[in-house]
């Protein structure tokens, strides 16, 4: 029986392997002709003079697999997923991740049966194996919501100009849009985009603001909704908003330094443990060896890799101080 399982595996693995491989030639290759292709309809479309009336309707493709698109549509249950490879502007579509996932937790799954580990060190490294991809995409999203923050005070300053100049609201965000790089600039290019195509700027601002995990920019949302309601200096508020944000991004790099040494000693306290054991290993392989054989050492290994998650979570919160 275990030899057909990891016969299945393997055989799993390599038709994943081979698809994968397919479809990024596919992509590739196809990118490109894809957008000139996507252009040329846009043009034939808009020369149409018989078109009274266009619906604005922005299909979001999650794998170029077509049964694998039409899968994961339906399934509600993955928006915090897609929310996240959305926001952290990926190349690959969504599906490819999900695929990745699956391919991890078959590879890891042959292995753990193949040197007959223990089940609850089998599901655990399964576990940990498949939440890379997406780990992948939380760290891609970190990274490009802290980039947009940092360029946040810069287009409030540009806007707040553009608005002083005599400038309408929506040609500041063009103004942004075609200035600055990403991640801020498409995104603010996306917004005029949409204002420009018959949305409400309150609507796009909204839209922008769901797209972006930054709290700073639901802040200029909500100002600029209340000055079009209420009235106000525009420019004002904006370049206020702005200031505010600029200072508040100081203060957050001074608790940054001086919060580093605690980040470093969590560092050395959590890559220690790791550390000595390769030594230990390298040192005497059938003393440490132990750990990996003995039931026993299996109970201790998963205990103390616990606890040293459970601490690391612990010290994250403390050292982890909010602006």
């Amino acid at each position: 029986m275990l030899t057909v399982l990891i016969a299945f595996g393997i055989f799993a693995t390599v038709v994943l392997l081979l698809e994968g491989v397919y479809y990024a030639y596919q992509v590739l290759s196809r990118r490109g002709k894809e957008t000139e292709r996507i252009k040329e309809r846009i043009q034939e479309w808009t020369a149409k003079p018989e078109l009274q009336q266009l619906g604005i309707v922005r299909n979001q493709s999650l794998s170029d697999i077509p049964w694998l698109h039409d899968f994961l549509v339906p399934i509600r249950k993955l928006d915090g997923l897609r929310r996240l490879h959305e926001r952290g502007n990926n190349t690959f579509p969504f599906g490819t991740f999900l695929l990745a996932s699956l391919l991890i937790a078959i590879l890891i799954s042959g292995v753990c049966l193949q040197f007959h580990t223990h089940f609850i060190v089998t599901l655990g490294s399964v576990l940990v194996g498949t939440s890379l991809p997406f780990g992948y995409l939380y760290w891609r999203k970190a990274k490009r919501m802290a980039k947009f923050q940092r360029q946040l005070p810069e287009a409030l300053e540009l806007i707040a100009r553009a608005l002083r100049a005599g400038h309408a609201f929506f040609v500041g965000l063009k103004l942004v849009g075609e200035e600055f790089p990403e991640p801020i600039g498409p995104e603010f290019k996306r917004a005029f985009d949409e204002v420009s195509m018959g949305i409400s700027v309150p609507q796009a601002l909204q839209n922008l603001a769901d797209r972006v995990d930054c709290i700073d920019v639901k802040f200029f949302v909500t100002s600029v909704s209340v000055q079009r309601e209420t009235g106000g200096n525009l420019a004002e508020i904006i370049e206020s908003l702005g200031h505010v944000i600029r200072k508040r991004f100081e203060l957050y790099m001074k608790i940054a330094a001086l919060s580093a040494e605690g980040r470093v000693s969590a560092i050395i306290l959590f890559a220690l443990p790791l550390v000595l054991g390769l030594f230990l290993y390298r040192m005497n392989p059938e003393y440490i060896g132990v750990l990996f054989t003995d039931p026993i050492g299996h109970t201790m290994l998963m205990t103390g890799s616990a606890l040293m998650i459970i601490g690391a979570f612990i010290t994250r919160k403390m050292i982890n101080i909010e602006v």
